[in-house]
């Protein structure tokens, strides 16, 4: 359905017009920061969900679903794994300067101090002499050394504890030649190694076990734990570990109503912002200047493509009402109703009103802003469903489809064609949405209710209730309101009927040839139609005025010139005033305004300047007082007028003289300009012209004459017969002329 601005009055511009233009300019402007105002609140505000104040240890009273799908910081999870990194750091151990060597000095203390009681008189390696020595070595080497090896140490000669002690040196040299940290079980390792180089150092065991025994005893960790730099290495190692993320899918059942809250859970809750729904300063920030760029867009786009609905402020202002209500609507989904909704139901309830506020837009804005909207508030719904496409596309898929069925709506079957066009592609879309994603039988069974019912009827019963309510308020006008004014039984055309027959019949035809000129050149055919049949109606004042209303005389035979030029003319000063005492739409006022121009009433110029002398100035007398048509519908309703009126003079008609007498009208009117302000073009006329003379000669096709016998007392009243005829004829004439100022009516 064609959406229909009111025409623009190019005839009355004044010195006002800059104030004018100035003020309209404040009111875009106002219109435009009010938008991105609300609009920005409405995004930012956390209207939905509902503030969840369960703590840890309580029990849930209800199912609690996530409603939209995040990404969050599993921090239970991030904490073991940071343990574990630590854990696998590893300890840290300084190097022990002169660790050799403080071995090897134990080893040749404990040595020293057994030939020191080698050169006591008297000493004898009994139970009391080994009790006594082994006091003396356990500071250094604890209770390691066993009898058996402090009584061959005690026992042998002075060379072989020399060979022990330089066999028991090599072999501390050599284990500790290695890494030995300050652990028991590396320690231990270290004794082993020890034991095994003692092996090949001795062939008896006695001497074996000895040196086994003073290397062990003496051996020490080379390497100390450092704990401060083993706890900044785990740091370290924690802080590498990068977090772990989880998601909470959109449907998730957060917690299940009866179970107990734990921390997992209010982590969760703290990701779906449930816990403390707050506004953050810089996602408003951000929020806002996204919403800025998008609505200077669409002016940009407004004022560059569709500049008729840019001017117009009531036009602007409905459309920002549209797209508020419908973002308001996107917000608070379910919840408007006072129901608890799922996330899929609130996917239908956005697209239902995606789709309300395409085809609100597409009927009383323009068709193609009603695309370029819908897709702005399909991102919209894919915002607040957290970037879910699968709805956000199905509401832009079914808004081009309900924009394409309500274009040129023109009756209720039209109205259920949307409906059922609507509900095929909802349906179309939840299956193949259902088989990509892997949707349940049961879950597609829903969709096709929630899609292919409720969305086209609900959406559609608002649009329909909506429409008639925005309609006056706005100045819009749709093909609804326009096929109730073009019943014939509407009380307007029914007076027309009983006050001004002939008017009427004049206004019917004129719709006819109208409608078929605006098919002709794909113009508006219904407006066309609409405002041929009200056209007219300031005739209803004076309708015994004109011709086609008069049965006997003509008033006009009694008075002068200019003041049958001034009740003519009037009648379109007088339509306009009716027109608004019935509230009729302003695209027909218009047309009644425009459908004579400034032409010239020429047969009643004519009789003037038979008697004085024509100039300029007397010539404007006679004129219409315009404006000029300014739409192609209002130049097809003008020409459609003057060519049907110019029609009623024909004598006999026949083809050729249709063709001729269309012809002349319409460049009658090229001639005078009055075509120069429509939007018609040259090729446009010309098919127009065509439409015209093809209906006429459909409708004014020639009748067969029978004579009839003359007889003899009646040939007296030929003469007057004659000039009675002659007189009708001239009656004829002077409509056409006066109603339409058309110089063919007089070749």
């Amino acid at each position: 359905m064609k959406p229909h601005l009111p025409l623009l009055n190019r005839h009355t511009k004044s010195k006002s017009d800059n104030s004018s233009r100035y003020s309209i300019n404040l009111l875009r402007i106002t219109i435009a920061a009010l938008t991105i105002a609300a609009l920005s609140f409405l995004l930012s505000i956390h209207m939905l969900p509902n503030k969840v104040t369960l703590k840890v240890g309580d029990v849930a009273p209800e199912d609690i679903i996530a409603q939209r799908t995040v990404r969050y910081v599993d921090t239970t999870q991030t904490e073991l794994r940071r343990a574990q990194a630590a854990a696998s750091a590893g300890r840290v151990f300084d190097p022990v300067p002169n660790a050799t060597d403080q071995a090897l000095a134990a080893l040749r203390s404990i040595v020293r101090t057994i030939a020191a009681a080698r050169q006591i008189e008297g000493f004898r390696s009994d139970a009391r002499a080994l009790s006594v020595i082994r006091e003396r070595v356990s500071p250094l080497v604890g209770t390691q050394l066993s009898n058996e090896t402090l009584t061959c140490l005690l026992s042998c000669d002075t060379a072989a504890l020399q060979a022990i002690e330089e066999k028991a040196a090599n072999v501390v040299t050599t284990v500790m030649s290695r890494e030995i940290k300050e652990d028991p079980a590396e320690l231990r390792t270290a004794r082993k190694h020890a034991l095994s180089e003692a092996q090949k150092a001795a062939s008896e065991p006695v001497f074996r076990k000895a040196i086994s025994e003073l290397a062990s005893a003496v051996i020490r960790p080379n390497q100390v734990y450092n704990e401060q730099k083993t706890l900044e290495r785990q740091e370290r190692a924690r802080r590498e570990v990068q977090p772990s993320y989880a998601m909470i899918m959109r449907g998730e059942k957060v917690i299940a109503k009866g179970e107990k809250v734990l921390p997992e859970h209010i982590e969760k809750f703290e990701a779906l912002g449930l816990r403390r729904p707050k506004l953050q300063p810089e996602s408003v920030v951000a929020v806002t200047l996204l919403v800025t760029a998008a609505v200077l867009l669409v002016a940009t786009y407004l004022r560059r493509f569709h500049p008729e609905v840019y001017e117009n402020t009531k036009a602007l202002a409905l459309l920002s009402i549209l797209v508020l209500v419908s973002t308001f609507a996107l917000r608070i989904g379910g919840a408007l109703l006072g129901i608890q909704l799922s996330p899929e139901q609130v996917g239908y309830v956005g697209t239902l009103w995606v789709v309300a506020a395409a085809m609100f837009i597409a009927v009383l804005v323009d068709r193609q802003v009603a695309v370029l909207v819908t897709a702005l508030l399909s991102i919209v719904l894919a915002t607040v469903l957290s970037n879910e496409l699968r709805y956000a596309s199905g509401a832009l898929i079914t808004g081009l489809v309900a924009i394409y069925c309500v274009a040129d709506i023109k009756g209720r079957q039209d109205l259920l064609r949307t409906v059922g066009w609507i509900s095929a592609t909802g349906v179309l879309l939840v299956w193949v949405y259902g088989a990509i994603t892997g949707d349940s039988v049961s879950d597609m069974v829903a969709g096709t209710f929630w899609a292919g019912v409720l969305v086209p009827f609900v959406a559609t019963t608002l649009f329909f209730f909506g429409t008639i309510a925005l309609e006056r308020p706005f100045e819009r006008v749709t093909h609804l309101s326009l096929l109730e004014l073009a019943d014939t039984n509407s009380p307007l055309l029914r007076r027309l009927l009983m006050e001004a027959p002939g008017t009427y019949t004049h206004s019917l035809a004129v719709g006819h040839l109208a409608e078929g000129a605006a098919a002709a050149i794909g113009a508006d055919t219904l407006i066309a139609r609409v405002a041929s049949y009200y056209h007219d109606i300031g005739k209803l004042r004076r309708p015994h005025f004109f011709i086609e209303n008069q049965h006997v005389e003509n008033v006009h035979d009694g008075i002068n010139p200019t003041l049958s030029t001034i009740v003519i003319t009037s009648h379109v000063r007088d339509g306009i005033e009716i027109a608004k005492e019935h509230r009729l739409p302003k695209i027909v006022q218009d047309v009644i305004a425009q459908h004579h121009g400034t032409s010239l009433v020429q047969y009643f110029y004519n009789q003037f300047t038979d008697e004085f002398d024509p100039s300029t100035a007397v010539e404007q007398q006679f004129r219409y007082p315009g404006p000029k048509p300014q739409t192609k519908e209002a130049a097809i309703v003008m020409l459609a007028d003057s060519v049907e009126a110019a029609s009623r003079t024909l004598d006999k008609p026949s083809v050729a003289k249709i063709e001729t007498l269309v012809n002349r009208v319409v460049a009658d009117k090229l001639r005078d300009g009055q075509l120069d302000e429509s939007e018609l073009t040259f090729r446009e006329v010309s098919k127009i012209t065509t439409t015209f003379a093809k209906a006429l000669i459909g409708t004014m096709h020639a009748r067969i004459e029978y004579p009839e016998p003359i007889q003899s007392n009646e040939r007296k009243g030929i003469t007057n017969a004659d000039s009675d005829s002659e007189r009708t004829t001239a009656q004829g004439e002077h409509s056409a002329a006066a109603e339409d100022g058309s110089t063919a009516a007089f070749s």
